[in-house]
């Protein structure tokens, strides 16, 4: 084995591997969100039904196909203020996003207890898109946003830290 594959198996074999998995995870969606955000505020003053057209063009799809004419006739009653709206919306959930990952890194028990309910309370939403419109990464997002509640749930002695990890650690010795 070479040093580099036996450093990802120690990395990998870590007990904390997975939530550094979800930290990641977390960070990444922040990012696109942000992203995301912005281009929308770019673009709030123009002609987002041609700036739409545009982009499709330049990823090589034909606009005419009936699922890309879906998308881009949705684009054409989006107003200015709608769009500004969006942007600030998608900054605030990306906020979110980086509340839990900096939580989660920093071992806090509130944000194993925010990514939860969190990522819990968006479940019911996933499930009904995904009733009504099934696609392969609704379900991979289902999955993924499922294994993330379970980890978490499961692994709560990586949260101890603080007066209340002593407080948890206490009670469960005191029941044993």
């Amino acid at each position: 084995m070479t040093k580099l594959s036996v450093a990802v198996e120690k990395e990998v074999h870590r007990p904390d591997f997975g939530l550094r998995v979800i930290i990641v995870f977390k960070v990444i969606k922040a990012a696109a969100l942000v992203a995301i955000a912005i281009a929308a505020f770019a673009l709030a003053h123009t002609d987002l039904h041609a700036e739409g057209v545009a982009v499709v063009r330049w990823l090589g799809l034909d606009p005419a196909r009936p699922r890309v004419q879906e998308v881009l006739s949705r684009l054409v009653g989006l107003s200015p203020r709608r769009v500004e709206v969006l942007g600030a919306g998608l900054l605030i959930y990306a906020a979110v996003f980086v509340v839990e990952a900096w939580g989660l890194h920093r071992r806090r028990v509130w944000a194993e207890w925010l990514t939860v309910i969190v990522t819990s309370s968006l479940l019911p939403l996933e499930i009904y898109e995904l009733a009504r419109h099934p696609t392969l990464g609704k379900v991979g997002a289902l999955v993924a946003n499922i294994a993330i509640v379970i980890y978490l749930l499961r692994h709560r002695g990586l949260f101890s830290h603080g007066r209340i990890g002593r407080w948890w650690k206490a009670r469960r010795a005191r029941r044993a």
